[in-house]
């Protein structure tokens, strides 16, 4: 038997808000039943010759995450009158009774429950430190926008430094340095298209004034670039996508600036005696200009990545800090936006993100800070630093099973637990999670052009904890490679759309709305059905509160002669509680009222909704 936990996030959290203290205990080998027994350290009473005993309370535990692997257990109490515990927890498996503590795993009795160390300690309640996630990021869904791709407003100009026009938008291929003409003005006109669809947050990559296309080689944060408009148009944009109730997220670059910022041409230009050689990482002088050394690998300062044109900014520099933490705290005054996607976030110091999260959230005290962190992100989110990271790990798992069908049902559920388990519940609610965007293939490419697999992954995605983003096209059709080919312009044509696949993502946004009360919180299981005619049933079962969605879902094999667990709310298959035959590669979601687990002792849980063949179920 394993068991884990530390008395820290993401294992133990306390909710302000709500008042109540959250607990988690990683288990595996059999564990049958949990309850975590807590409180007051200081709380000894005599019980008699003498003797003194710690006063405790027992609270049963529920699965949160099991059905693959290690199962995740989860119980809640409220915040103790002293603000203050100790607690440990009573584990139940074939072999009997077990404590486990900061001691480890010990046969459970008075000895170990009344020890006086060893216990697991919060040892006193500050609100100020409890994590705050902003409560709108959990019913959002976003929607991504490459802006030059995107549309042109009206009078767009071609302001290319070379004669050369902007490129054909219906004909014109993307590269790495060409432009299509799409604005602010362009995004502003289609707000109201993308409201008819659900949408309520609005995802801009850069918009600051750089020459290239994509922006993320800043030269000035303090303009929005004139290829895309001015900052009266950007105040324009978000003030009438709050009228339309959307959030508006830009993306910000403090990692590294472009080679034409003033700060750099000025280093280039006085080197040594240059005011701003401290606000970059310089190995050496005299730093070359790109042109001058060939080896990419042998920069004369560090850079993202090899890119000779984006140096690296010194965080650790107060006069660079300033700079980049003004930028950050002008747009939020200037243009009231919600939210920071923080591009290569990882390879920023972490003294500079908490000056930084600590400003924006002094400004907006609801504020959405979104780090580009592709790995485990739990130094960042766990600490409070960010609320969410771009859910790559997800993406990749969701990918993995459905689109590319590379991977188990079994797999992806251990892969998705395990990203779950990482951090606590407040931050999977608010998690940045997507399937596609301007660093990846399209969704649809990878899928090969298969409709229902793309279906498939998004209804999964949806499903799923935290804050969904399409990216632009995506939900009617749009296809594209690797870089730069996945950031084509957007298809306008409606001729050449998918006016079936859009109104499906309209669904699917309605529908996540709906159910986001059991969605954002819920205890999910899974199960590998068996012993029906044809393949087997992958279930995952979302529940809370006696009520869950449950998505039954097929492989390669179709399967026949399934009891339905309730009425039809996403999907193709019969929207009637009856014997159904699923088709291959298809995933249909249910709505049911479960019967609850007898009793609210250890091990209890919201109960289960029937998904079984007509005949004797197997449950793998």
């Amino acid at each position: 038997m394993m068991l884990e936990h530390r008395a820290a996030l993401p294992w133990c959290r306390y909710d302000e808000k709500q008042g109540k203290i959250t607990f988690r205990l990683l288990c595996s080998g059999g564990v049958e039943a949990a309850e975590l027994l807590w409180g007051d350290p200081y709380d000894w009473r005599d019980s008699g010759g003498g003797i003194r005993k710690w006063h405790y309370a027992e609270t049963g535990m529920r699965r949160q995450l099991s059905g693959t692997g290690p199962e995740t257990w989860r119980a809640e109490i409220d915040l103790p009158v002293f603000r203050r515990l100790k607690y440990g927890f009573r584990v139940r498996n074939a072999m009997g009774e077990w404590f486990f503590s900061e001691n480890g795993i010990e046969p459970y009795g008075e000895p170990a429950v009344n020890s006086a160390h060893g216990h697991f300690v919060y040892p006193f309640v500050h609100g100020i430190d409890a994590p705050k996630t902003p409560e709108w990021a959990e019913g959002t869904v976003w929607y991504q926008i490459f802006p030059d791709r995107f549309r042109r407003g009206p009078g767009t100009r071609d302001l290319s430094p070379t004669p050369s026009a902007l490129e054909d938008w219906e004909t014109g291929r993307p590269s790495f340095r060409n432009f299509f003409g799409g604005d602010l003005a362009g995004i502003a006109e289609k707000l109201p298209w993308l409201a008819e669809l659900g949408i309520n947050g609005l995802y801009l990559t850069p918009v600051f004034q750089s020459p290239s296309n994509h922006k993320y080689n800043t030269e000035d944060y303090f303009a929005v670039d004139p290829r895309f408009g001015d900052i009266d148009g950007l105040k324009a944009l978000v003030a009438r996508a709050h009228g339309l109730g959307m959030r508006v997220m830009l993306d910000a670059v403090f990692n590294h600036a472009g080679d034409t910022h003033p700060f750099w041409r000025d280093v280039l230009e006085n080197q040594e005696n240059s005011p701003y050689r401290d606000h970059f990482h310089i190995r050496r002088f005299p730093v070359r200009r790109p042109e001058q050394n060939p080896d990419a690998r042998d920069l004369d300062y560090h850079a993202f990545s090899w890119v000779a044109r984006m140096p690296k900014w010194n965080t650790e520099n107060p006069a660079a800090r300033r700079h980049l933490l003004e930028a950050a705290e002008y747009w939020i005054k200037e243009c009231d936006i919600d939210g920071w996607r923080l591009d290569v976030a990882n390879e920023v110091s972490a003294d500079f993100w908490k000056a930084f999260s600590g400003l924006v959230r002094s400004l907006k005290k609801d504020f959405y800070i979104v780090g580009e962190i592709w790995h485990d992100a739990s130094g960042w989110i766990n600490t409070g630093l960010f609320d969410a990271v771009m859910n790559y790990p997800v993406k990749n798992a969701v990918s993995d099973c459905f689109l590319e069908k590379k991977t188990s049902p079994g797999d992806f559920t251990r892969r998705l637990f395990a990203v779950l388990t990482r951090y606590g519940d407040s931050h999977n609610r608010v998690g940045f999670n997507l399937l596609d965007s301007h660093d990846t293939d399209r969704a649809l490419t990878r899928a090969k052009g298969d409709m229902r697999a793309l279906r498939n992954a998004f209804a999964m995605l949806f499903l799923l904890p935290g804050s969904p983003c399409i990216y632009y096209g995506t939900e009617v059709g749009m296809e594209g490679g690797a870089d730069p080919d996945c950031r084509r312009p957007m298809v306008w044509d409606a001729e050449k759309q998918d006016g079936e696949l859009r109104r499906f993502f309209g669904d699917l946004i309605r529908f996540r709305k709906k159910h986001l009360h059991i969605i954002a919180d819920a205890e999910v299981s899974y199960a590998e059905i068996r012993g029906g005619r044809g393949g087997p049933v992958h279930r995952w079962e979302f529940s809370r509160g006696g009520e869950s969605l449950v998505a039954a879902y097929t492989e390669r094999d179709a399967a026949f002669g399934f009891a339905v667990p309730g009425t039809l709310v996403l999907g193709p298959g019969p929207d009637m509680r009856d014997i159904a035959d699923i088709p291959p590669y298809t995933m249909n979601v249910y709505s049911c009222h479960a019967t609850p687990d007898p009793g609210p002792g250890p091990g209890a849980r919201d109960g289960r909704c029937d998904f079984s063949p007509a005949d004797a179920p197997d449950v793998l």
